[in-house]
């Protein structure tokens, strides 16, 4: 069920004024606007606390819903708003930790990090809109950045992979060569190729 941009509340007091940000100003404006015009002279005389969720009201905001409460009887507390969800809030990628070995035929695929504290065998697959790190031979088919980040990487203790992708950029293994890595590598995008080097480990 879609929740709704504004939400007034009685209290003994007045009312709280409950905002969601998923709109521009002037439609939580409008909707703030018809919700008192409804309500007639039920307001007039009361006090209006503003309640900010997943969004921010700036000052000039302020000022214009203050005015526009006067004009139905109420004062707005001039304590500042109250805010649940600070704003921007950009979303961190999160991280899919898997202990176990990927067998053929096996598929994985998720919306953040894919950390996998195995092996992935050939004929698995790993697709992460975020970077994959395997704690054991990836030997299957990876696919960083599939949502196009190009700062993705690919990084495992022994990167044998029958595909390797980062963002849109492919790259295969050369045929008829079976170079078991040494040491842990990581693979990332340079000048929109991609390389493959040792991964330096601290």
């Amino acid at each position: 069920m879609s929740q709704k941009t504004v939400v007034i509340k009685g209290t003994k007091d007045g009312i709280s004024i409950i905002l969601r940000r998923h709109s521009d100003f002037n439609t939580i404006k409008n909707s703030i606007f018809e919700k008192l015009q409804k309500g007639g002279e039920f307001f007039r005389g009361g006090q209006a606390r503003l309640l900010v969720k997943e969004g921010y009201i700036s000052q000039e905001e302020m000022e214009q819903l203050e005015m526009m409460l006067k004009e139905f009887g109420l004062n707005l507390k001039k304590d500042p708003p109250l805010y649940t969800v600070p704003y921007p809030n950009p979303p961190q990628p999160e991280t899919l930790v898997l202990k176990k070995t990927l067998r053929s035929g096996q598929r994985i695929s998720y919306s953040g990090n894919v950390v996998i504290v195995g092996d992935a065998n050939p004929g698995s697959e790993i697709i992460a809109k975020g970077d994959i790190l395997v704690f054991g031979a990836l030997q299957g088919m990876a696919h960083a950045g599939a949502d196009g980040d190009v700062n993705s990487i690919v990084a495992a203790y022994r990167l044998q992979p029958t595909q390797l992708r980062i963002a849109d950029v492919i790259s295969r293994p050369p045929e008829g060569k079976n170079i078991i890595p040494q040491v842990p590598e990581i693979a990332r995008l340079k000048d929109g190729v991609i390389i493959i080097e040792p991964l330096c480990l601290p």
